[in-house]
């Protein structure tokens, strides 16, 4: 029995791969939903005569991964900045008490996550991965119009009670269910251990926020600063969390020294990492994700996103939620990833927006360029600003710094 394989070119005024130089007048040909070659169209044509094309009038280029979202609380646009005199962990209280007193139905939160991630497909997001303390069982299923969603529970316990509490927890799922710790100062050391260790096991990605606060190193140092007295105030306090000293130099040195360092480790925001510790987990294989909105708004600084690059890191780009940022919007996050480093090439924004994703996700099979192999779903994008780029150059750029193109569609 003969197999006939549907197979389709895909050309474009601009293609780029991302991970190879931009292509002029370039074609991508697709088989059973698959990329089985690229290149120039008038090479790609004659390579594969007879092969039906379709024609797209603007830029084709890999759909864009969203690496860090918190999906549960999409119904949450009424969170404020923090003023002047605010600290990190007055936010974090405004956001519980917002939660515990949300009086908002189950269909209406469902409602408010579904709307979002048809924004996010429509807007060109292929993936997003998502954090969340519920697990919504909706989102098992994939939908016409979602982007694929990657799961992830996130586990609290700063104190013993939380420790057993979490741990009974974990112990009842499913190994499909993959799960994380939320941050150095919300989830014990242990029991961070307990879930890495869990990961290592069923080889899902440990996805983490990281140094998103300056006041994290103090809290390291001599369990000492707002996250104490955040614990102390929520009677959640006692000896888990260790005295570490000044001989640690952060967060991320502080994960090494639990072993949670490793090829699967995503640790999300790096706001205040010193150079050492980049090239430690650059060493360790580590991941990062970058929140450039999330981060001007709970105004916590700017990730020293060239010192990642020169130590070899391609971090990856998320937007966090609507409890902290006001624009889910990947094309927005990468416009403030240029405003915040004009020296940064766009060409790297754009890759972060992509195959960085991919590769901190281990995705990087299907997404994140447009090479053999990958799956073959494309995205065009469009605008008269983008229209009229004559260069390479000037395209990548207005991709990067235009915002959001006027027309987004799969192809």
């Amino acid at each position: 029995m003969m197999i006939t394989r549907v197979m389709k070119i895909v050309s474009s005024r601009w293609v780029l791969p991302i991970s190879r130089p931009v292509i002029e007048d370039g074609s991508v040909v697709v088989a059973d939903g698959r990329i089985v070659d690229i290149g120039e169209r008038r090479e790609i044509l004659s390579k594969y005569p007879g092969t039906d094309e379709f024609r797209c009038p603007g830029t084709l280029l890999p759909g864009l991964i969203n690496a860090h979202s918190h999906l549960e609380l999409s119904h949450l646009r009424d969170i404020a900045a923090p003023l002047p005199h605010h600290t990190f962990t007055d936010w974090i209280a405004g956001l519980l008490a917002r939660r515990s007193t949300d009086h908002t139905s189950r269909e209406e939160r469902l409602a408010a996550v579904f709307a979002l991630l048809r924004d996010q497909h429509a807007s060109g997001v292929v993936l997003v991965a998502d954090t969340g303390n519920e697990y919504l069982v909706e989102l098992g299923k994939a939908a016409e119009g979602w982007p694929e969603i990657r799961r992830m529970l996130e586990y609290l316990g700063p104190d013993r009670q939380g420790d057993e509490a979490a741990r009974l927890a974990i112990e009842g799922l499913d190994g499909l269910v993959a799960i994380t710790g939320h941050a150095p100062y919300s989830t014990g050391p242990e029991l961070l251990q307990y879930i890495k260790g869990r990961c290592r096991q069923f080889k899902q990605i440990f996805s983490i926020h990281t140094a998103e606060s300056n006041a994290e190193l103090q809290f390291l140092h001599s369990r000492t600063g707002i996250f104490r007295d955040f614990l102390e105030k929520r009677n959640r306090w006692d000896d888990t969390f260790a005295c570490l000293g000044e001989n640690c130099s952060g967060t991320i040195d502080y994960y090494d020294r639990l072993g949670l360092l490793d090829d699967r480790t995503l640790m999300v925001h790096c706001v205040h990492v010193s150079v050492p510790e980049l090239q430690l987990a650059a060493e360790r294989g580590a991941h990062i994700c970058l929140c450039p909105g999330s981060n001007r708004f709970l105004k916590v600084g700017t990730a020293p996103v060239t010192h990642m690059i020169e130590a070899g890191i391609l971090p990856a780009l998320g937007t966090d939620s609507y409890a902290s940022n006001p624009s889910i919007d990947l094309w927005r996050e990468m416009q403030l990833l240029a405003d915040d480093h004009p020296d940064l090439p766009p060409e790297q924004i754009l890759a972060m927006a992509t195959l960085g994703g991919a590769q901190a996700l281990h995705v990087e099979q299907d997404y994140g360029s447009i090479e053999p192999g990958r799956k073959g779903r494309l995205l065009h994008i469009s605008s008269p600003a983008l229209l009229q780029c004559r260069t390479a150059t000037a395209l990548i750029r207005e991709v990067v710094t235009g915002g959001r193109p006027v027309e987004t569609s799969w192809v």
